[in-house]
């Protein structure tokens, strides 16, 4: 059975996260018009899932504070891997390139799943 210190540890893991993800937010609202978005402008993506300043959407991969996207096509490729995008994204000083994994991780098994490529019930080799 988990310890008390265990549970405060990670009550206080999942609080600072749910911190993080409402500042990322909050920047890609404003990023977007914020509560006066001009017409025609974009509206902020439909997050199905959220690592800090990263989102999983319906596009792909995308994230929240800077203009960066990837699309699910991309994520779903099996030509592009992840060292491909860790080692292109880690030359950005403003990634948090733990996050950033994360989402890759999830969007391609969301967007395999999506695309009807994979049941996710697969051992990968």
């Amino acid at each position: 059975m988990a310890s008390q210190d265990n549970y405060d540890r990670e009550i206080a893991r999942l609080l600072q996260e749910q911190n993080r993800e409402h500042q990322a937010l909050r920047i890609a609202q404003e990023r977007h018009g914020g509560d006066n978005p001009m017409p025609g402008e974009p509206p902020v993506p439909t997050i199905i899932t959220q690592f800090g300043d990263w989102a999983v959407t319906p596009f792909g991969v995308e994230c929240l504070t800077h203009a960066y996207q990837i699309q699910w096509d991309s994520l779903t490729d099996n030509r592009v891997d992840d060292h491909f995008w860790l080692s292109n994204l880690a030359k950005k000083d403003w990634v948090n390139l733990y996050d950033f994994a994360e989402a890759i991780r999830h969007g391609r098994k969301i967007h395999r799943f999506l695309q009807g490529l994979s049941t996710n019930n697969t051992v990968e080799k």
